[in-house]
């Protein structure tokens, strides 16, 4: 895994992991839920974003962009090709919604909400936050035992934590789906671990993405149904009948209305 060649505090990494996950869950309540920008548009900014925030904290790490990105590359390629099947078959599983039809429309989707989105997305919630949790735990110095697990422990659970935040801002995530989706992401955590490759998770995401897109299930945002009035009780419609203007609904017949 590249390090800084000079030491740094380890609160920076733990402060810039929380400033992660505070914009993984703004980005997807303001964006995609409150202000309910298209898909395409939600992609360019949710990939602004994520490329802004690693830019920024690779260069406030002191380590090179170019080396982070191209380590391992090889290992990384082979890591999300095996991953990225896994978490496919669990999208071929998902109800079809919205199918894409013609070859035009489907190489546009893959490029665009499969290869833009899914890179984006491995990179937020399965790269970057990893990395930020172990370069925290390189910087404590801890050795040992306990070091061992901490380099592995920390940075998926940190993977998870981002990954759950980040969808409770999509209005249809806030159940139990989140428990399977944080479970199956943190799959592309540990291939990033494993490869020290941002390749990785990135690829593995991009893969799930396209099954998804070739499946015809829906991917976040989606649009938040109109709320249905209810329909009035009898009581209520009594109620509303009697307090009625009658120059535009016509008198009301008392004697003729049922018992409140």
């Amino acid at each position: 895994m590249p390090v800084p060649e000079e030491h740094v505090a380890w609160w920076g990494s733990l402060v810039w992991l929380v400033a992660l996950t505070g914009a993984a869950f703004l980005v997807a309540w303001v964006s995609g839920t409150r202000l309910r920008l298209t898909r395409a548009a939600y992609v360019a900014v949710l990939t602004l974003m994520t490329a802004a925030f690693s830019y920024a904290y690779l260069v406030w790490l002191g380590v090179d962009v170019g080396a982070v990105l191209t380590n391992h590359w090889a290992w990384g390629v082979v890591a999300g090709l095996v991953t990225g099947p896994v978490l496919a078959a669990a999208m071929r599983t998902q109800p079809v919604v919205q199918k894409v039809h013609g070859r035009a429309r489907v190489l546009r989707a893959l490029g665009w909400e499969g290869v833009v989105y899914g890179t984006a997305e491995g990179v937020l919630l399965t790269a970057l936050p990893p990395f930020m949790a172990w370069q925290m735990v390189h910087s404590l110095g801890w050795t040992g035992t306990g070091g061992l697990v901490a380099r592995w422990a920390l940075p998926v659970l940190a993977g998870a934590v981002v990954t759950v935040v980040h969808h409770l801002g999509y209005w249809n995530y806030r159940n139990r789906i989140l428990l399977p989706i944080g479970v199956g992401l943190s799959l592309l955590s540990v291939a990033f671990l494993v490869t020290a490759s941002w390749i990785a998770p990135a690829l593995g995401h991009v893969i799930a993405h396209g099954a998804a897109i070739l499946h015809g299930a829906q991917m976040p945002p989606q649009r938040r149904p109109r709320a249905i009035e209810a329909v009035p009780t009898p009581t209520e419609s009594f109620r509303r009948a009697r307090h009625a203007d009658p120059s535009e609904h016509g008198r009301y017949d008392d004697r003729a209305a049922p018992a409140a």
